[in-house]
């Protein structure tokens, strides 16, 4: 019975740190943090998590996990028909950042999973992950009418230094600078 609820513990505590990475970023995953979301004693935390690099890898791939299973799902429900350029890049963002997204999204998500990618423990989870999010933007692409896009990984990387120009530059509105920036691409190569 003790080795139930130990699993079950552990369980939580794996899906809060997942989800407090995605929400707020690197800065969250503190065994502090992860008990109290978890609803577990800090003690737990520390117990199956004994430092703060196994806690974070251990948040990376479940965040990674939990992001390529919510993209996937989220092209899959997308009803085929043409989109515009424009439509398409947000469904593309918005698919390749599942679950959820919003104007946070360079701080709280792409930040941490550019500095997890430098991090020799991190980077292989992150590179294995990549092929999941990458099969999903196919499918969002196929589903919108740009099954002629060949290079899926080139629009994860325009994807990815749009929203890092947007906050770069100031803009208030990443993910609809982001959206303009692959949505002309996508225009482009459609000629």
């Amino acid at each position: 019975m003790v080795q139930g609820r130990g699993a079950d513990k552990q369980r939580r505590m794996v899906e809060a740190a997942a989800l407090l990475l995605i929400d707020e970023g690197f800065a969250a995953i503190t065994h502090r943090r992860v008990a109290d979301a978890a609803g577990v004693p800090q003690g737990s935390a520390s117990y199956y998590f004994p430092t703060r690099s196994s806690l974070v890898a251990t948040a990376v791939r479940a965040a990674e996990d939990l992001r390529g299973r919510s993209a996937m799902s989220r092209a899959e429900a997308l009803p085929s028909r043409r989109r515009s350029p424009d439509d398409t890049a947000r469904e593309l963002i918005e698919t390749f950042f599942a679950p959820h997204v919003d104007e946070r999204v360079v701080t709280a998500r792409l930040d941490p999973m550019l500095s997890a990618l430098r991090d020799p423990a991190l980077a292989p989870i992150m590179r294995d992950a990549r092929p999941r999010l990458l099969a999903a933007l196919r499918v969002v692409l196929d589903r919108s009418g740009f099954d002629h896009v060949d290079d899926v990984d080139l629009i994860a990387y325009l994807i990815d230094a749009a929203l890092l120009n947007a906050a770069g530059s100031g803009e208030e509105r990443v993910l609809e600078f982001a959206s303009g920036v692959v949505g002309r691409f996508l225009d482009h190569d459609r000629r």
